[in-house]
């Protein structure tokens, strides 16, 4: 079965790139999309904080383009135009993972039948495939840099990775 293709909400990005583990990307993903409603939110993001990633300069990385109309023929829903493009995007393949961490994004774009992942899904898949020697470590810093964590999920995440105390 070939490698899933991730489809990126500003989240995954810019706490996988405040932790300095965005490269994880590539090597868990076939092809990693960013809409361009997210490129342009990581830039908002730069005007506050200048270290916030770019997604201009990832390399490995395809902006894509997500109309108007791709994202109006969504379910009514109250999400950003970022998770909406997310989830427009995704539709348009069958390969396509949902990169999104927001919980009412997340049920949209379930309800669409979307495979969906967040920033602790992709780190737990990093640590199964070998690519980061733990989970908890990662999983502190990006709580540390503001990102929240639900004490019942970080205990799952952390069963799940094996890294039980």
């Amino acid at each position: 079965m070939p490698r899933a293709s991730l489809v990126s909400d500003t989240t995954i990005l810019l706490y996988l790139g405040r932790v300095q583990q965005v490269h994880l990307l590539p090597t868990l993903f076939a092809r990693v999309y960013i809409p361009e409603q997210v490129v342009l939110e990581l830039d908002a993001g730069r005007l506050l904080r200048s270290n916030t990633v770019n997604p201009r300069q990832l390399g490995w990385a395809t902006i894509v383009e997500v109309t108007e109309e791709q994202m109006a023929a969504l379910p009514p829903n109250r999400l950003g135009p970022g998770e909406q493009s997310v989830i427009a995007y995704a539709l348009t393949g069958p390969e396509l993972v949902a990169g999104l961490d927001d919980a009412r994004a997340r049920s949209v774009a379930e309800e669409l039948g979307l495979r969906v992942i967040g920033t602790i899904g992709i780190l737990l898949l990093a640590k199964r495939q070998k690519q980061i020697p733990a989970l908890r470590p990662l999983l502190d810093a990006v709580r540390d840099c503001g990102f929240h964590i639900d004490a019942e999920l970080y205990r799952k995440a952390i069963q799940l990775a094996g890294e039980e105390k």
